[in-house]
């Protein structure tokens, strides 16, 4: 069966219409180029004998074209076992789906607990966002073998907003 170049050129352009339509209703994150900084309470357990509740402390630059954000710097505070988590594998990715969830890829944490600590990750954390509270949130996020994000709440700057 002969194909004729018309109707190659019409099914050429027709599928770069859809990748040109499905690219301008992308979710993106403003201010698009910015840094910022952000926190919240985190619960984490690794295994069946840690367990810490902390702050964890982001800081990051929202991509030129909004297309993602990078998180440069993560610390975990809140005492003797908050102080034993540390985040390795930056920057980690944040990217909005929707204007409703995103998520969060290479995430990894270095446990230095003697005889019981490790590495967990690097794992991809499914959430949800709500621009009315400017809160990023997820809950029972596996982060390797047995390592779990069992609830976390960060806090981004007010200028922070996910558009489609």
């Amino acid at each position: 069966m002969q194909v004729s170049a018309k109707f190659t050129v019409h099914v050429l352009l027709a599928a770069l219409g859809l990748i040109a339509c499905q690219h301008a209703h992308a979710a993106r994150i403003e201010p698009a180029g910015s840094a910022f900084t952000a926190q919240g309470p985190i619960s984490f357990s690794k295994g069946t004998l840690i367990s810490a509740d902390c702050t964890i402390k982001v800081a990051g630059k929202v991509a030129a074209d909004g297309a993602s954000v990078n998180i440069d710097k993560v610390a975990f505070d809140g005492g003797l076992k908050c102080s034993r988590v540390e985040a390795i594998n930056l920057p980690w990715i944040l990217i909005a789906k929707d204007t409703k969830s995103g998520s969060m890829s290479k995430i990894s944490v270095d446990v230095h607990a003697f005889g019981l600590g490790g590495k967990c990750g690097p794992s991809t954390a499914a959430g949800t966002w709500d621009n009315a509270t400017g809160k990023l949130e997820a809950a029972n996020v596996p982060i390797g073998d047995d390592c779990t994000i069992k609830s976390v709440s960060i806090k981004m700057p007010p200028d922070f907003k996910v558009v489609e």
